[in-house]
């Protein structure tokens, strides 16, 4: 079966033994497969064969399921790093400690991500990147931006 991981260059799933299914993005309900294959297939999605799945018929009842790691089956963080579940809901602050608003998403574009920041009525397209990304502080969920010009307009 095939696998779109939300962000298209994570290389996560390549260290994961299991991986969990289910029909809700809460997870209620999900099932464990354990992971007896994986190959990159085109660009953004991945190859997946699991113990117990053998047939086309098997593979087609996984359609449409969301993809669950346990987080203790995760690759350790590099410096720098996160994971996206740890960034949304992350309220950002200006460097003068001015609220601009809670992370919502995250857009992949490829050059860098950016964060989808919403608050006070006004949406705000943070790009993550060194010059504008001051702080970022999941486990306190906080960022701190220093906009560049037309950032906030």
């Amino acid at each position: 079966m095939r696998y779109r991981p939300d962000y298209p260059d994570s290389d996560s799933i390549e260290s994961l033994a299991r991986i969990f299914l289910a029909d809700s993005d809460e997870g209620i309900d999900a099932h464990q497969y354990r992971i007896a294959q994986n190959a990159p297939h085109t660009r953004g999605s991945v190859r997946l064969m699991l113990e117990g799945i053998i047939d086309v018929s098997g593979a087609e009842a996984l359609i449409g399921k969301t993809v669950f790691a346990d987080e203790s089956d995760l690759p350790p963080l590099e410096e720098n790093e996160f994971y996206y579940r740890d960034v949304i809901g992350c309220e950002v602050f200006l460097t003068d400690n001015t609220r601009v608003g809670i992370v919502e998403d995250i857009i992949v574009t490829g050059a860098n991500d950016v964060f989808v920041v919403r608050g006070g009525g006004k949406e705000v397209l943070v790009p993550v990147i060194e010059d504008v990304v001051k702080e970022l502080d999941p486990a306190a969920k906080r960022i701190v931006i220093d906009p560049m010009p037309g950032l906030l307009d």
